[in-house]
């Protein structure tokens, strides 16, 4: 592996098994890493569990973050983290055996990289895989679709939080993420790492997708019935009017198109036009509240 120092950062509430899989994953990475445990309010806490990994984890931390939020414990990771560059792996996802390498590659490549974003692959613990479950749906389940090595053209293709690494330097320059974004409970508010992404490019450091750095990202059951797409795209649109600058804007161009997304529903049958109908609903629901009116 390069000499460049990888710190990686998973933040975990309340999914023992999963972080039971990501740990079992880590300890069999061929090259070592600093890995930080931010256990984000579990209810017990996860510390036996982790430190059951101080052997075969070298450099392994558990740090218990009460406060609940997800971009509050990945602000924590990157404040302990002793790293030139900070990665951050969702407690659902395991890394392939050479992926510390591979996420640190185009850093040390490019001193101008602030950001890589490595590929996440589906795979179904719990149940199989339904056939309505498009790829093109499964973004929504933290599932990535790029397949080669390149610089992020637009926001649409910036990675995704499951398997991402900032150089340190830019990311803690960029003011880390954002904690009034991000997971908290069982809110699917989300928008935290494309504003830290935004700002780390701001400031004049490259994007860059590397899929060959890849994990394997866990689809449960629960995120494979309908009702988790609704949910899902409601707060994509509730992301959306919290974060984006112009609302009239943003609301015209998603009543203009929920007509064409029907349309596409009805030619292809591919389910993740029906369910950005609720990316609509949750926008306008958002933007039409008295808190979203006093933001």
């Amino acid at each position: 592996m390069s000499t460049v120092r990888l710190s990686t950062v998973i933040c975990t509430h309340d999914r023992p098994r999963d972080l039971w899989r990501c740990l079992e994953a880590f300890a069999c990475l061929e090259d070592p890493v600093e890995l930080i445990v931010v256990d984000s309010a579990s209810t017990p806490p996860c510390r036996e569990l982790v430190n059951g990994y101080a052997r075969a984890i070298p450099g392994l931390v558990y740090l218990r973050e009460d406060a609940p939020g997800l971009s509050r414990a990945r602000n924590r990771g990157v404040r302990h983290a002793q790293g030139e560059i900070v990665a951050f792996v969702d407690d659902d996802a395991a890394p392939r055996p050479d992926w510390a390498r591979r996420i640190v590659e185009p850093f040390a490549d490019d001193p101008r990289v602030g950001c890589v974003g490595g590929a996440c692959h589906p795979f179904f613990p719990d149940c199989e895989r339904p056939r309505w479950l498009s790829d093109r749906l499964l973004q929504f389940a933290g599932v990535t679709r790029f397949h080669a090595a390149r610089e992020a053209r637009s926001s649409a293709e910036w990675p995704f939080g499951a398997n991402i690494a900032f150089r340190r330097e830019a990311l803690t320059a960029a003011g880390g993420f954002p904690e009034h974004l991000g997971r908290t409970g069982s809110a699917l508010l989300s928008g935290e790492e494309s504003a830290a992404i935004a700002a780390v490019r701001a400031a004049g450091w490259r994007i860059v997708l590397q899929p060959a750095a890849a994990v394997d990202h866990a689809v449960p059951e629960a995120r494979c019935v309908s009702r988790y797409y609704w949910r899902r795209l409601w707060w994509a649109g509730v992301t959306r009017a919290r974060t984006g600058g112009r609302r009239g804007r943003t609301l015209t161009r998603l009543l203009a198109a929920a007509p064409l997304r029907l349309v596409l529903y009805l030619v292809t049958w591919d389910r993740v036009y029906l369910y950005r109908l609720a990316e609509t609903a949750g926008f306008v629901h958002d933007i039409a509240t008295p808190r979203a009116a006093g933001r």
